[in-house]
């Protein structure tokens, strides 16, 4: 009983752990497209099914990214991109995801392209790998606008420096960080492109989102483009993970402008789950401890009584 007890409690919170995950797959948008304008074939349908299987199970061991074709006659290219902040472990769990939902966002598609906050997912009947995409493009923003256009040149100029980064300094087609607009307010960004693209093309790719700015967003302080192929993000919250930052794109904390007590909250929770899991753990322990002792003493004293 006490065995089951224990194991329930971590099966408990393993579940716990699972549904976080689950509910951070926020749906961003969808372009589906039907270039046949016919229903899918049986071949295409079964060549789909399997590059979809593909791009879950790949993910598991790749480095967030990858892109392939299965078939012949009736080829299907797939591709998968997961956000550069993001571990392996997420990523196959993001990507998962996307491949099960996204023949329910576009049925009866031989082109869709589907994205969450953490990954994308792209699959087509011709070839789209190296290719930039621009449109159509889609974009979001927040409720807060800007005070000045200073505030909108420096964010310009920002995201900017993280094309750069991305582009021609790192050569990762990926970049974020973050600066201090004033002594109480900071933002943050970031820039990434699909990684079968070369750097010129994934500048382009950056550079034509962010001419769109102007149009939708440069008034918000909180906003995002994207198209196929690339994505900017822009805000005043940090939206992005440090932990899985190589040196060169991880800001440092006056970049960031995470303050002391930001940082003193963060390793307080870290400390608090800590201590959780392992007094759980100890108080398991040792009622399993106390069940035996009893279970033992209780053998021995049936002995002494046998004749």
């Amino acid at each position: 009983m006490v065995t089951q007890t224990c194991f329930g409690f971590f099966l408990l919170l393993s579940w716990g752990t699972s549904v976080t995950k689950a509910q951070t797959q926020r749906f961003i948008g969808s372009n589906c497209q039907n270039t046949t304008q016919e229903p899918l074939s049986s071949a295409y349908q079964a060549n789909l099914d399997k590059i979809l299987a593909w791009m879950s199970s790949d993910a598991a061991t790749s480095r967030g990214y990858n892109h392939t074709s299965i078939g012949i006659k009736t080829r299907v290219y797939g591709q998968y991109e997961c956000r550069g902040d993001v571990v392996e472990s997420f990523c196959q769990f993001c990507v998962s995801f996307a491949a099960r939902e996204a023949p329910n966002r576009c049925p009866n598609k031989v082109s869709a392209i589907v994205w969450y906050e953490y990954c994308m997912l792209r699959y087509s009947n011709e070839s789209f790998f190296g290719k930039i995409l621009t449109h159509p493009t889609w974009h979001g923003f927040g409720p807060k606008n800007v005070s000045n256009m200073e505030e909108v040149r420096r964010g310009e100029e920002f995201v900017k420096s993280l094309i750069r980064k991305a582009t021609q300094e790192t050569n990762q087609l990926y970049c974020l960080g973050g600066f201090n607009l004033s002594s109480t307010q900071s933002r943050y960004g970031m820039v990434h492109c699909g990684r079968d693209l070369s750097n010129e093309a994934c500048r382009q790719c950056l550079e034509a989102l962010l001419a769109q700015i102007h149009v939708c967003c440069e008034q918000k302080i909180g906003w995002f483009i994207w198209s196929g192929t690339c994505v900017i993000r822009y805000d005043d919250q940090m939206f992005y993970r440090l932990s899985n930052q190589t040196s060169s794109l991880a800001p440092s904390n006056d970049e960031t402008g995470e303050s002391d007590k930001q940082r003193s909250y963060r390793r307080s929770n870290i400390l608090i789950i800590s201590i959780s899991v392992m007094g759980s753990i100890i108080l398991c322990l040792s009622v399993y401890r106390f069940w035996y002792s009893r279970r033992v003493r209780k053998g021995s004293f049936l002995l002494l009584l046998m004749p």
